[in-house]
């Protein structure tokens, strides 16, 4: 068949040839007189072409994958004047809840544009607790980032009974609902109900939310080739029960893994001295997640970047796409981590409930530090956005904004019991009968005339045998069997098992170091 006649046998005139066939035959015939050198740069220029195609393909799926992530909803939330959040979310058990805030007005004011907020979580493997918590908001826009860490030992406003059961950090895991549901839907009830309460506490429902195992912590460390940071005081601590040894130098040095989670773990050292608390060990936290954010935001980090997506997929979960993050990074280059990151302190004081540490929020204070870069909204954050527990000055507790989900709190601790009269001195007695119970050095003459020295025999050292009081025990020392003083159980009892749900532990006690 020649070349102008079609499949039916019937010819075609030369100029009835469709143009891009007549090309390609003209195309084909100059290549074919080409000699091998002229072939041999063909051949190239047509690698170079498919190769920009590919890049300009991927570089559009890029685009429509890597993507800022649009703002949520707060689920449950009602956004009409005088609306009120619902109760936990379908399938959540447990003999605690944690009733969802009214939507705080300033959330109804619209929102600054390019702000997004988020709620990192530190997580214990042991308990499960979440005893880290930041609620970071990010400026794309004007290239900042700032957070405030949430105490874990935070008093809420909650319907569990014990002090332990009234902390921040136990709000997520007696949320995370029936074990019969999946990992997945019991993480986003437990954050959904800590979003809530972040919400009671700041004025600012958390866009997203970020939880990493602590563990996570050193790889990452190790991916970036270590974190500079300045180790506040030498640390020396072995808690051989839980194969945990500390020993940290002080001063300005750069950390590996190792060393990342030796600091970050440290509570007080063997001989007792820097006893840090929640506020102190929160602080180093602090302090070094923001050395490890620089770290993480300095140009060659890039290089590195599918050794942390690994880390991340890995480690982490959260309601953020892998798309949504690397969005986030794009934005934060050329971001000026030195003044352009910050991470305050949440203002508080101590209180004491159910023998538990507890702190309340300074409002003032916090109110100062929301609407200095943190508020993504519009409006200021006001004291009617918040629901805060406070003390009152007569003794007991009150909440802001809101009613006690415990009515007991609000009154006043029952006064302790009086304690007994301490014994009378010994009578002088000359005639008075020897301690049987009583060492007497046989060098010694004693005058049966006189009266005996009650100094001289310590009687905390040789008790009578028939006394009431134990041995050991100085009789002239009344100790009230309620009365230990001011004890954190968590320097004491470890932390419990990981899921505390439906009662079956009465108290949830700070997590052991």
């Amino acid at each position: 068949m020649s070349e102008n006649q079609n499949h039916r046998g019937r010819r075609e005139a030369p100029g009835n040839t469709f143009p891009l066939v007549l090309w390609w035959r003209q195309h084909r015939a100059w290549v074919a007189g080409l000699n091998r050198k002229g072939k041999l740069r063909y051949r190239l220029f047509q690698a170079l072409v498919i190769l920009s195609i590919l890049i300009i393909a991927v570089t559009l799926f890029l685009r429509s994958w890597i993507q800022l992530p649009e703002v949520p909803d707060p689920p449950g939330m009602n956004l009409t004047p005088g609306g009120s959040t619902s109760q936990l979310q379908p399938g959540q058990t447990g003999d605690v809840s944690y009733e969802g805030a009214e939507l705080p007005d300033v959330a109804k004011s619209g929102r600054k544009p390019g702000y997004y907020t988020f709620l990192l979580v530190g997580k214990d493997t042991t308990s499960g607790l979440t005893d880290t918590m930041m609620l970071v908001t990010y400026d794309t826009q004007g290239k900042k980032i700032n957070a405030i860490s949430l105490l874990r030992d935070t008093m809420v406003n909650t319907s569990g009974k014990s002090g332990g059961q009234k902390r921040l950090n136990v709000v997520y895991n007696r949320n995370r609902g029936d074990k019969k549901l999946s990992e997945k839907e019991r993480i986003e009830n437990g954050m959904t109900a800590l979003k809530k309460e972040v919400s009671r506490l700041t004025g600012i429902y958390p866009d997203f939310y970020v939880m990493v195992e602590w563990e996570a912590i050193g790889r990452l460390v190790d991916a970036v080739d270590g974190v500079e940071f300045e180790v506040p005081f030498d640390m020396n601590y072995d808690d051989p029960y839980q194969d945990l040894h500390i020993h940290q130098k002080k001063g300005l040095r750069v950390l590996d893994g190792r060393d990342a989670m030796e600091v970050i773990r440290f509570r007080k050292n063997n001989d007792g001295s820097h006893s840090l608390g929640d506020v102190g060990r929160t602080e180093i936290q602090r302090d070094f997640l923001t050395a490890v954010l620089k770290k993480c935001l300095t140009p060659e980090i890039l290089l590195k970047l599918p050794t942390l997506v690994d880390i991340f997929m890995d480690n982490v979960d959260t309601d953020l796409a892998v798309g949504n993050i690397l969005a986030f990074a794009q934005l934060a280059i050329g971001m000026d981590v030195e003044n352009g990151v910050k991470f305050v302190p949440m203002p508080c004081y101590g209180v004491s409930y159910g023998g538990a540490s507890l702190v309340c929020v300074q409002e003032k204070e916090l109110l100062a530090l929301l609407n200095d870069g943190i508020n993504p909204y519009l409006d200021e954050i006001k004291s009617s956005d918040l629901q805060l527990m406070y003390k009152k000055s007569g003794g007991g507790f009150g909440v802001t904004n809101g009613t006690l989900a415990d009515p007991a709190v609000a009154n006043p601790p029952a006064p302790k019991p009086a304690e007994p009269d301490e014994p009378d001195e010994p009578d002088e007695d000359p005639d008075a009968t020897t301690d049987p119970g009583t060492t007497t050095d046989p060098g010694t003459t004693t005058d049966p005339g006189s009266s005996a020295n009650p100094g001289a025999t310590d009687p905390g050292t040789s008790t009578d045998p028939g006394a009431s009081t134990n041995p050991g025990t100085d009789p002239g020392t009344t100790t009230s069997p309620g009365d230990i003083g001011t004890i954190d159980p968590g320097d004491i009892f470890p932390d419990p098992s990981p899921d505390i749900q439906g009662g079956e532990i009465e108290d949830t006690t700070q997590a052991a170091a």
